[in-house]
């Protein structure tokens, strides 16, 4: 299966070392499955030149938010609209979910609720044939301040948080996105919240003890596939 990772920023370079870019986490995510990643920087300007140049599209997390000015933003709105017009699988992680929701009619803004950090566990709400296998509850790394605050029209909430009401939503069939990060490692999340400790005060110190927690990235990577089209299992 040929996936298109749509990466929205880059690791920075005082952190690459635990486990490389973007990119590299998510070649790992997928390591033993049948699944050939290819890049394209979007905020350089690179998206699919068709959404026919791959099976299926994963877009990663960012720094920015979806509502800042940015060309990029802009046309990766765009490239979204048009791989569900062509029906080609897409699935958003963090601003990928939340960019998501926007170029279809949603918005998206900075939560009053704060900073969602830590291993948070989302209760499933809806079924589809794709969340296979089945669970009631899916642990993941979290780290986002924005969040969806308006669905769009048709979108279906199949998991929620205390935190994050819409924490894992079907926009349309073949396109969701999920709050939680599956990519992500407990010790690469344990930088990132110690460099926010200023900002984010004593929720930084909670964030880094929940990291104890087992996650549920193993769930998280079959239904991503299964919304791809169940064909990167190994063989």
């Amino acid at each position: 299966m040929r996936v298109g990772l749509l990466q929205c920023d880059h690791v920075p370079a005082g952190y690459r070392s635990i486990d490389g870019d973007y990119d590299e986490m998510f070649a790992s995510m997928f390591r033993g499955r049948d699944v050939e990643l290819v890049t394209f920087d979007v905020p350089e300007g690179r998206l699919p030149l068709d959404a026919s140049d791959c099976d299926a599209y994963l877009i990663s997390g960012s720094r920015a938010s979806v509502y800042q000015d940015g060309e990029w933003i802009r046309d990766l709105e765009g490239f979204v609209r048009t791989s569900v017009e062509a029906s080609v699988p897409i699935f958003g992680i963090c601003f990928g979910l939340q960019v998501m929701a926007v170029a279809l009619g949603g918005v998206v803004e900075r939560s009053k609720r704060g900073w969602g950090v830590g291993v948070h566990t989302m209760h499933v709400v809806g079924q589809r044939p794709w969340m296979r296998p089945e669970t009631n509850t899916l642990a993941l790394i979290m780290s986002h301040e924005d969040q969806i605050v308006r669905l769009p029209d048709g979108a279906a909430v199949l998991g929620s948080s205390e935190h994050c009401p819409n924490y894992l939503v079907e926009f349309a069939p073949g396109c969701v996105g999920i709050q939680g990060h599956p990519e992500m490692s407990a010790l690469f999340a344990e930088a990132i919240y110690n460099d926010r400790r200023a900002e984010m005060g004593i929720l930084s110190d909670r964030a880094v003890e929940s990291l104890r927690s087992s996650t549920d990235v193993t769930v998280a990577v079959e239904w991503i596939l299964e919304v791809f089209g169940g064909d990167g299992n190994s063989p």
